[in-house]
């Protein structure tokens, strides 16, 4: 077999572009032709990704020719994302190459010597689940081998606002504030007192420095939210309960990006009301549909959304390197 070479380097430090948008247009073609993606569509995507920190290109060699690339995301100090939802997850190997599972495995041991040389702590890998191993462009047996172990399964569920026949929300004697009005302190400790105990397989896995790090990017207030579905419950000065809602995933359509109710305050039928209140929100604000994607760990909340008829959908599962 011929040698494999890595190299790293930052996303503006001359990466060769065009080779990355040739290797990942001829893959896709084989494993992804329903997204019909251009030569030229890759390439401007590659060169035009938002960021705030540059992202890392690891990418694998055979005699001077790129034969595998991963994009490596950085999302704060703490937390790296091999190849983000768009890149579909995997490393990008031709799915005939012969040292297709050498080159995935060298792919992925540059990205944790990475994260080990700049402190990182943590690095995930999302793909969406299908129904056959071989349907995948890389096995995921791999990842463990790597160790890159399964972190949780999320199932992303949709409603048809135009069919509900929703009422206005009373939530008693609580008061309601707007999420961009709140103080982010004691949104935080609302936060990870609602999550500490919710069956979400993700938070659970996290250090509380990540989970900062993610509630400070997840909750950015200079991101585009629904203001009006985007609520804070409170108790006199007490932060008991949120949502946030973006208007995301789809023309008219408003998803939930996250919603919690803190333990002490839950089988008050809160969590029911919090979500009526959104979809009630949304319905007269003009928005079609409503989404949300949750932990298939998390049985309650799974109920709950089925009981207001949310029907389940693609399911993602993630994979975390974790530093011990």
């Amino acid at each position: 077999m011929n040698k494999i070479k890595i190299q790293s380097q930052k996303l503006d430090e001359q990466v060769n572009v065009q080779d990355l948008a040739i290797l990942t247009h001829a893959i896709w073609k084989i494993t992804r032709p329903e997204i019909n993606a251009s030569l030229e569509g890759i390439e401007n995507w590659i060169q035009n990704l938002d960021y705030d920190e540059v992202p890392i290109i690891v990418q694998a060699y055979r005699e001077h020719s790129l034969v595998g690339w991963v994009l490596l995301f950085v999302h704060g100090s703490k937390k790296l994302e091999i190849n983000p939802w768009a890149l579909g997850g995997h490393p990008l190997i031709h799915p005939n190459d012969s040292q297709k599972i050498e080159v995935a495995q060298l792919l992925l041991t540059e990205c944790i010597n990475y994260a080990v040389k700049t402190k990182h702590t943590r690095i995930e890998l999302c793909y969406e689940k299908v129904d056959s191993t071989e349907k995948y462009l890389i096995d995921p047996s791999i990842y463990q081998n790597c160790n890159i172990l399964e972190d949780d399964e999320i199932v992303f569920m949709t409603l048809n606002l135009e069919e509900q026949a929703l009422s206005e929300v009373d939530f008693d004697k609580l008061e309601t504030i707007l999420l961009k009005d709140s103080n982010d302190n004691d949104l935080y400790s609302c936060f990870y007192d609602s999550f500490s105990e919710s069956g979400d397989r993700n938070f659970l896995s996290h250090t509380d420095e990540e989970r900062e790090g993610y509630f400070k990017e997840c909750f950015d207030k200079k991101e585009n939210m629904i203001d009006e579905a985007s609520i804070v419950l409170v108790d006199r000065t007490k932060y008991v309960g949120f949502t946030l809602v973006r208007p995301t995933h789809g023309e008219g359509n408003g998803n939930l990006w996250v919603m919690g109710i803190i333990p002490e305050y839950r089988g008050l039928q809160l969590g029911s009301k919090l979500l009526g209140y959104t979809m009630s929100t949304l319905k007269k604000q003009g928005y079609k549909t409503m989404s949300l994607a949750v932990d298939t760990a998390n049985e309650a909340a799974l109920k709950l959304y089925e009981k207001y008829n949310f029907i389940s959908g693609w399911k993602r599962i993630t994979h975390a390197w974790k530093k011990e």
